[in-house]
């Protein structure tokens, strides 16, 4: 706050200077004591100007609020000043919030003063010139935080000098008639009541007790922020439409020693006083109010007294006790003369702020009630301890946290149901604990700040993910509770250092204070429910809220926090051996902290290395990230890229896993990775990196482009006499020949990967998910496709076996994943629809927990198609349809044609003709474009099968000759499994043609051929048919 008196050049010419000085004297111990009586800091006196600090040297929890009250009461009281001389002074005050430095003593006597450093200081000096006298000017970042609780006037946007860009500024013009707190605090709408339906209903149930002249009082304990103020207007509003009469009383932070203040405002309020009011005008509204109760004169006087205006019924003055017993028993019979009219229910709001008086008044209530048809519900922090002895009628209501369920709905009622980012909703959820406030002030900071663009139906995130600051409207709080610990606040701040969890002995180590002070310190911080102690050894501590957590850390000097973090590292390194083998990311987060990313990124690469091992993919990327932050600080080398590109290494496999190939942030590793390996020369991962970019070529089925890549892989893998790398080659190369439909090659390939992965060492076969998944399960899964398509159907499945059985068994959670959604299609290729529907549930289910996007996507595919089959009912086709579009639509084009040609086999079985004939168009035009020709024939079929279920003239005569092309195209790759299809599809049309003989001709060698897999339905309707066909 910046305080000038105005007009001071002129009274210093007018004036005789002793005279000056005791009009100066004056006016110094009149701004001293209000900004004092407001627990605000005078900082500086400046001849006529007075700067002052809210928030300084101890944070309260409505410091700005607290400004402007002092602001309001400056303006008043000094033109009111008892002066020699009759000079009329005025003052005029700017007021802005926002985080400064406060710096060290300086200067001597009276010319001491302790600096700051920021720009609110300057802004609230610039403020001040802008106001008129008697004026009260503040800043938009004081506006926000004091919300209702005053009148406004806005003055726009105003040039100031040394400011940019115009600064918004408001007039305060007075007090504002609210008289909740909680509605000052909420000038907008409320989001609706989120998770308090038992609460709600055990309210209504003592409602509905007190009505029947069986009073009750409840008192609603949670701490700040937790929804009681919420609760109790959603009881109001539950209660509007009921005959009942309501006292409503709010005690103030800033009147815990004024007496009688709730009691008081109240029945100014409830009497209609009016600011301009007259006291004649007062009298009148006051008796209007109390005749209500037929309160007798004596009563009258009394509470007219306790108002502080002349009394009608002049009588003898008693005693200072005896006054304040009359005026308790006064205002008890204004209670038991309105619950003689209705119902009364009574909020006795915020008891952490009453008065000993008020409260005296209030514990004569609650004895009271029982025998009235009164409802009191009262609230209040756990700090308060009710003085009232247990009663029957008196229910004690603890507000618990909302749920995580809960949390996510109150947050989906903020963004108006626009969907998050789930980054920034986990973050939300994680600091703040469930507390509604907490909630609703962060997501409101996240989405009012730039760090999400607004799409229309969801928010995306417009970079990357920056750490959530502390709400403006939260910090006052946070800070006013480590502030009212000033003694061990140092203790809390270390502990912050550390993080929210902390170890006691950890603590100790970095703190260096004696036992006996720390857990004493340690205690206070408990007592005071900052941190609680975990686990049966009572050593585990935690910040009770994140958001506590980080408002002690925020209350540090930038190089305070580099000195702590320094010295958690060295405390770790030292003498905490298992912290470092076990969690070395912790030791990695202090030392980046603390300025040494050289010893940093090593930390954070063993960290990522051991999230990855335990397949927690997005922590891995996490670490792996930070870690190559750190190498990008130090100065480039040989000996930083090769750290670099082992952090890229492990980095690569976990974005294949989570965000896909065609994801940016895989290119930009892949070419990182492949840089760091070219300017170092003959390294091991190369021959892997080049496999990592031939692979972004097959994920878009840009087959050709695919296998020359991977062909260089494999010759550069052999050449360095690389096992790992040559082995996933192998396999990649005969995956590439599978999917173009040279399917012998392909064989040949996987087969020959499969024999050189059967001769690797565990370290060998553990490299060789460098490509995300294990190669001795991909080489299966792949190779039992090959075979299926080769005819092999009982082979194609033993290989299935074999490679979900290694999956279980190395428990590696995309490669599980990835070989059950090949066993799916599989499956679905072998017309098993209800196995190759529980492979898509199993694929889909870890897809959700582990967040592998790209197997999620295709596995729901499936398992809505295999539904469809077994489940005539279902009508999930449709979606499966517009999913798969979506999805090819982002790149993802690898073996798409696999899910063309089950779809529009599901559509035809449908008869719904002209969907399929969509999506077998698609699949030949992707076999086309793209090279992936291996279910090229079985899609010609497909499109022949459409055309005889359509029939009419002429119509056999195509069908005929794609049917024709499919089976020549099926020979021409050795599909046999296709051709057989195509074969019988044929023959079936010979047959309702009379062909017989022609017909038999044509499918026997084919059926012949087949020396397994008797047990699948085309082998089986090919023997029936040439059974039929004689």
């Amino acid at each position: 706050m910046f305080c000038d008196l105005v007009g001071s050049t002129q009274l210093s010419a007018r004036l005789d200077p002793e005279d000056l000085r005791d009009v100066i004297g004056a006016y110094h111990r009149a701004v001293a004591e209000i900004i004092a009586r407001f627990e605000g800091f005078v900082a500086k006196y400046m001849g006529d100007g007075v700067l002052a600090y809210f928030g300084y040297p101890r944070a309260h929890e409505h410091d700005a609020e607290r400004a402007v009250r002092a602001g309001l009461a400056l303006v008043e009281a000094v033109p009111r000043l008892e002066l020699i001389t009759e000079c009329g002074l005025q003052v005029r005050i700017g007021i802005a919030t926002g985080l400064v430095v406060v710096g060290d003593l300086t200067g001597s006597g009276e010319a001491q003063e302790r600096g700051v450093v920021g720009e609110t200081p300057n802004l609230a000096a610039r403020l001040q010139t802008l106001a008129q006298p008697g004026m009260v000017v503040i800043a938009p970042s004081t506006r926000r935080l004091t919300g209702g609780y005053f009148d406004y006037r806005e003055l726009g946007g105003v040039a100031l000098k040394g400011f940019g860009e115009p600064v918004s500024a408001w007039q305060v013009v007075a007090e504002s008639a609210v008289e909740s707190r909680f509605e000052a605090q909420h000038e907008i709408a409320l989001t609706p009541l989120i998770g308090r339906e038992e609460e709600v209903e055990l309210l209504r149930r003592r409602w509905s007790q007190a009505e029947k002249g069986e009073g009750r009082v409840v008192l609603l304990v949670g701490e700040a922020g937790i929804g009681k103020s919420r609760l109790t207007r959603a009881l109001l509003e539950g209660l509007a439409a009921e005959p009942h009469l309501r006292l409503r009383y709010f005690c103030s932070p800033h009147h815990r020693n004024s007496a009688m203040f709730p009691v008081i405002s109240q029945i100014e309020h409830a009497a209609g006083f009016l600011r301009d009011n007259t006291a004649e005008q007062k009298l009148a509204k006051l008796d209007l109010l109390l005749a209500r109760a037929a309160a007798e004169p004596e009563a009258v006087d009394l509470i007219t007294d306790l108002l502080s205006l002349p009394a009608s019924h002049p009588a003898p003055e008693p005693s200072p006790q005896q006054r304040k017993e009359k005026t308790l028993a006064a205002l008890l019979a204004q209670v038991d003369g309105l619950a003689q009219e209705q119902p009364v229910l009574i909020l006795f709001e915020d008891l952490h702020w009453i008065d000993p008086t008020s409260l005296e008044l209030l514990t004569a209530i609650v004895d009271r009630v029982q025998r009235l048809p009164v409802l009191l519900l009262a609230t209040a922090r756990p700090e308060f301890m009710p003085p009232w002895p247990s009663h029957a009628h008196v229910t004690a209501l603890s507000l618990t946290r909302l749920s995580r369920r809960e949390c996510v709905a109150l947050v989906e009622q903020i963004t108006g149901g626009k969907v998050l980012p789930d980054e920034i909703l986990e973050q939300i959820l994680a600091r703040t604990d469930g507390v509604a406030l907490f909630i609703e002030e962060l997501t409101k900071t996240v989405i009012e700040g730039d760090m999400l663009i607004d799409m229309g139906d969801r928010y995306t995130m417009a970079g990357p993910l920056p750490s959530l600051a502390i709400p403006t409207t939260l910090h006052d709080s946070l800070m006013a509770r480590l502030d009212r610990l000033a003694p061990v606040k140092e203790v809390a701040q270390i502990a912050a250092c550390i993080g929210r969890d902390f170890d006691y002995d950890l603590l100790a180590a970095v703190s260096g204070m004696p036992e006996d002070g720390l857990r004493s310190a340690l205690e206070a911080l408990r007592h005071a429910e900052l941190v609680i102690p975990r686990g049966l050894s009572g050593e585990l501590f935690s910040f009770k809220h994140a958001l506590v957590r980080d408002a002690a850390y925020a209350g540090l000097l930038k190089s305070r926090r580099v000195q702590l973090h320094a010295a958690i590292a060295r405390a770790i390194e030292q003498s905490f051996a298992h912290l470092v083998e076990t969690e070395p990311e912790t030791l990695a987060h202090h030392l980046t902290e603390a300025g040494l990313p050289e010893k940093a990124a090593g930390y954070w690469l063993r960290a990522g290395k051991i999230a990855a091992s335990r397949y927690a993919n997005i922590e891995a990327i996490a670490h792996m990230r930070r870690g190559i932050e750190a190498v990008r600080r130090f100065p480039s080398g040989a000996t930083n890229d090769r750290l670099e590109l082992d952090l890229q290494f492990v980095l690569g496999p976990c974005l294949i896993a989570t965000q896909g190939v065609r994801s940016n942030a895989y290119a930009a590793t892949v070419t990182r990775a492949r840089e760091l390996c070219e300017r170092l020369g003959d390294t091991p991962e190369y021959p892997h990196v080049i496999q990592w970019s031939a692979y972004m070529h097959f994920v878009r089925a840009e087959l050709p482009q695919a296998l020359d890549g991977f062909t260089a892989a494999l010759g550069l893998a052999e050449a360095a006499e690389n096992r790992p790398a040559a082995v996933n080659a192998m396999r990649t190369v005969g995956a590439t020949l599978l999917f173009m439909g040279r399917l012998v090659e392909g064989r040949r390939m996987l087969e020959r990967s499969l024999a050189e992965f059967d001769m690797c060492d565990e370290a060998e076969s553990l490299a060789t998910r460098a490509t995300a998944w294990d190669a001795g399960v991909a080489g299966n899964l792949q190779l039992s496709w090959t075979l299926w398509a080769l005819g092999y159907p009982d082979m194609a499945r033993a290989r299935m076996g074999v490679a979900l059985q290694r999956a279980e068994a190395i428990g590696h959670p995309h490669t599980e994943a990835y070989g059950a959604y090949y066993a799916s299609v599989l499956h679905a290729f072998c017309r098993a629809p209800a196995v190759a529907h529980a492979h898509a549930e199993r694929c889909l289910a870890l897809s959700e927990e582990h967040g592998f996007e790209l197997w999620r996507n295709r596995s729901r595919a499936v398992r809505r198609i295999c539904a469809n089959q077994f489940d005539p009912s279902s009508d999930s086709l449709a979606a499966v349809s517009g999913e798969l579009a979506e999805f090819v639509g982002t790149g993802y084009q690898i073996s798409s044609t696999a899910l063309y040609a089950l779809l529009s086999q599901a559509f035809l079985a449908r008869r719904q003709l002209m969907s399929a004939r969509e999506i077998v168009g698609k699949g030949l035009a992707t076999a086309e474009q793209t090279s992936e020709r291996f279910l090229e024939a079985e899609l010609l079929r497909q499109k022949a099968r459409a055309l005889v279920i359509e029939g009419g003239p002429g119509v056999l005569t195509d069908a005929q000759k794609l049917l024709e092309e499919s089976r020549a195209l099926a020979q021409s790759q050795k599909a046999r499994s296709l051709e057989l299809r195509a074969a019988a599809d044929l023959a079936r049309l010979h047959r309702d043609q009379g062909r017989y003989a022609e017909a038999r001709e044509l499918l026997t060698p084919v059926y012949s051929w087949f020396t397994e897999g008797f047990d699948t339905p085309d082998l089986q309707e090919a023997k029936a048919l040439l059974e039929e066909l004689g």
